[in-house]
């Protein structure tokens, strides 16, 4: 599936240091006039991958867009400067509350990337505020928020800690994940991990702690899949992790990590085909091996990435085959169908209804099975 001039510009511009190559390359896409570019779907397509901001930064000083496009794309990158402002200021007085109880958190993504990774608080918008916190301190940091005036569901914690590892509190003005681990069941990594290499990095005018640059890129591949491989903003921070911190990562150290605990696949795609899409610096020991079904799953992305229709449940079923191990396939199918068949219990209707996309379910994944044969 080819991209179109628009979609080929995002993807030349979403870096934090385009090459004069890539800005030369788009200079010649947009005058060549063939076909001429879609501006409003450009910058639509920029904004629900999250990627304005880079473009503006990118184009701020050439002449190559419209004025009026500019301008759009410079309102969306000051609109991200002040959001993750205002959630800088919110982070630090959260990490300030815990570390007065003694506790030690690691700020993750969003308003911290932006700064500590791309060197400026605007290019890349976080979302919500999120930190890791240990197991065992998990419960005492649920009270110290709810006696600050977070809110919390308490109806949902069973489910969020089984599953997804993490608890989500609000105080009317920002959502804060607390994770006690960096990854859902797809993976069984234990949740010290994380914390065996942890750095200090400084931020704000204070030392605050943070992943080690193998499991940073690592938990980011992870977010990446969890989320099906969509926006586009979330292979740009894996890309520009992966520039930033090329020389110092222990690569086959990585490499013994993602094996470990059943990720290689994974990763060797993601950073392939981050490398595709945005140029990211990747060992070439990994850009030459092959992924069976690769092609496949660049179109089912793209079309995630900028297609007008998407279907979100097929491609969380397709992706699973990026997982390492067959069981792990199976039991990822198991427990979506155990899940989608408890929620379905209380009406004959819905039983039905959930039958029939089970069976949807398993003859798509056969088809791919036999898809993927295919191509290898």
């Amino acid at each position: 599936m080819p991209l179109s001039n628009e979609e080929k510009i995002i993807c030349l511009l979403s870096r934090l240091k385009p090459s004069s190559e890539d800005i030369e390359r788009t200079k010649q896409i947009v005058t060549s006039g063939e076909p001429i570019i879609d501006y409003r779907k450009l910058v639509r397509l920029a904004a629900l991958n999250g990627v304005a901001p880079l473009l503006y930064n990118n184009l701020k000083e050439t002449k190559i867009f419209p004025e009026e496009v500019l301008s759009t794309l410079r309102n969306a990158y000051l609109f991200s400067v002040a959001e993750n402002l205002r959630k800088s200021a919110a982070l630090i007085r959260l990490l300030d509350l815990l570390k007065h109880r003694g506790i030690e958190a690691i700020p993750l993504k969003g308003v911290i990337a932006s700064e500590l990774i791309f060197g400026n608080p605007g290019f890349y918008y976080g979302s919500d505020i999120d930190i890791l916190v240990r197991p065992s301190e998990l419960q005492a940091v649920k009270h110290i928020l709810i006696d600050s005036g977070y809110a919390h569901n308490e109806a949902d914690e069973a489910d969020m800690l089984s599953s997804h590892y993490h608890l989500v509190f609000h105080d009317g003005h920002h959502l804060v994940e607390v994770h006690w681990n960096l990854v859902k069941r797809y993976f069984n990594i234990p949740p010290e991990f994380w914390w065996e290499d942890i750095l200090l990095e400084e931020y704000q005018g204070q030392e605050i702690l943070c992943l080690s640059p193998e499991k940073y890129l690592m938990c980011t591949i992870f977010r990446l899949f969890s989320h099906m491989f969509n926006p586009l903003k979330f292979f740009v921070l894996v890309s520009e992790i992966s520039n930033k911190y090329y020389e110092s990562i222990d690569w086959a150290r990585f490499a013994s990590f993602t094996q470990k605990y059943g990720m290689e696949k994974l990763t060797i795609f993601s950073l392939k085909l981050s490398n595709e899409f945005l140029g990211t610096k990747v060992p070439d020991n990994i850009l030459k091996k092959n992924i069976v079904g690769y092609n496949l799953f660049k179109r089912s992305i793209i079309n995630q990435l900028f297609g007008d229709v998407r279907r979100p449940h097929m491609g969380k079923l397709l992706y699973t085959f990026l997982l390492d191990s067959p069981f792990n396939i199976f039991r990822h199918f198991l427990m979506r169908i155990i899940h989608w068949g408890i929620r379905s219990m209380p009406s004959r209707g819905m039983m039905n209804s959930y039958g029939w996309r089970q069976t949807m379910a398993f003859t798509r994944s056969v088809y791919w099975m036999a898809a993927l044969r295919t191509e290898a």
